[in-house]
């Protein structure tokens, strides 16, 4: 691909707008206003609202020899590369190797145990070399040709013609479970999942949503920052850092049996003759967009062919290096609160650029609320959060930001710039009454 491709918080938008806030999307809870307990028995402050007990099933649960279910663990990717940069992989933060098969950077036996002495899986090819290590539970996955089926094929005689029809995708997920029903299918979508006019899909293509039962994981690729150096049909997407949280969404939405939904981001200028790519802040921003948006694992694509082809051109930016890297441990800090279940209306978000929203995502680990928050469309603002049922004070703990902000009688706020990111940790036990 130039990419990779449980419940989810936020629904899909009626239109390629933007994506719905996942702070406020659902039903409200029941809230108490008197000390009540909280999932893990603790109790909160009499004037702040009690945690809603809200279950949580892996959507990796279904296989005996798929992906960690431990919450602990969170998958983060990266798009078909070589045994050869493991090492430098793993102290990304990468976890998971996707896309290998028998005729690209195959992963034989050995090429397994180098990933396995790095504490990483793959998900390959269901191939003549990845059947033979059928057996090694590297292997958490099964990735299912072709990549990106939806769009355009190439054609034997030249050009391209239509993309593969959904139902022989869906003849082919049944022979990959027939060999092997331990495993999950992976199945790499292009950006049609996010952006409607793509040129890339043909005349008259088949839904997108007719792909996904083809799936066990589905995932995507869309990539706005290197879309501005594209033709016109790409440069209508040129910064629009939302459609990998959009795509999410639709893909959430158009699963028929909780399909595990994945996407790719852009870390390189990608094409040969262009100067377009994300910087490290935009890549952050896609990212934790996504994740808001409850993608269930993310996918890193990391080669360049500008000005010639590297599989890990990442490592030519050691200021995209640093901030990927960072951005992996911190995911990786927040994985059982990311594998946890979304608290629906408990926290509401306002921002005072109505053009700017804010997205937002809640989970709670004990007493104490997450509230996981990004800008979801160009530009800057201030939002104003409201904590449901709390009249108490509090404090408000920036993630990873070292500083607080105060909380008084349920509401803070904070100042967004573009493609801001922040994640608060509210301690309700430790709110006072007035």
């Amino acid at each position: 691909m130039l990419g990779c491709g449980g419940s989810h918080a936020a629904s899909a938008a009626a239109d390629a707008g933007a994506p719905v806030d996942s702070g406020t999307a659902g039903a409200d809870s029941a809230l108490a206003h008197d000390a009540a307990s909280t999932p893990d028995g603790t109790t909160s402050a009499s004037c702040a609202p009690a945690i809603p007990q809200v279950t949580w099933t892996s959507p990796y649960a279904g296989w005996t020899r798929g992906l960690p279910t431990d919450p602990g663990f969170f998958p983060i990717a990266v798009w078909l590369q070589g045994s050869e940069h493991a090492t430098e992989l793993a102290q990304l933060g990468v976890n998971v190797y996707v896309g290998n098969n028998a005729s690209t950077d195959a992963l034989a036996a050995s090429d397994l145990a180098i990933l396995k002495s790095q504490g990483m899986y793959a998900i390959i090819g269901q191939d003549s070399v990845g059947l033979a290590s059928i057996d090694d539970p590297t292997i958490v996955g099964w990735w299912m040709t072709p990549d990106e089926p939806d769009n355009a094929q190439p054609a034997s005689g030249g050009g391209y013609g239509p993309p593969v029809a959904p139902s022989t995708m869906v003849t082919q997920y049944d022979a990959y479970r027939a060999a092997d029903p331990t495993r999950p299918v992976w199945l790499g979508l292009g950006q049609g999942v996010a952006y409607d006019a793509w040129e890339g899909r043909g005349s008259n293509p088949p839904p997108e949503s007719g792909y996904v039962p083809a799936s066990d994981i589905v995932s995507f690729d869309v990539y706005p920052y290197n879309a501005c150096s594209g033709d016109t049909n790409q440069k209508a997407i040129c910064d629009q850092f939302w459609l990998n949280a959009f795509g999410v969404d639709r893909l959430h939405q158009w699963s028929n049996r909780n399909q595990a939904v994945w996407t790719d981001f852009e870390t390189t200028v990608i094409n040969a003759g262009t100067t377009s790519g994300p910087t490290p802040a935009e890549t952050v921003s896609e990212v934790w967009l996504a994740l808001i948006h409850s993608a269930s694992g993310i996918c890193y694509f990391i080669d360049s062919w500008q000005p010639s082809f590297r599989e890990d051109a990442i490592f030519e930016d050691a200021a995209m290096v640093s901030a990927v890297t960072a951005l992996n441990a911190q995911i990786k800090s927040l994985a059982p609160e990311l594998n946890s279940g979304t608290i629906p209306g408990l926290v509401t978000v306002t921002s005072s650029d109505t053009t700017t929203p804010v997205d937002t995502l809640v989970k709670a680990s004990g007493t104490t609320l997450y509230v996981f928050s990004a800008v979801s469309r160009a530009g800057t603002t201030t939002a104003s959060f409201a904590i449901t049922g709390m009249t108490g004070n509090g404090v408000a703990t920036v993630v990873g930001e070292n500083r607080t902000i105060p909380v008084a009688a349920g509401g803070f706020s904070d100042a967004f710039a573009a493609n801001g990111v922040h994640i608060y940790s509210i301690d309700l036990a430790a709110v006072t009454c007035p």
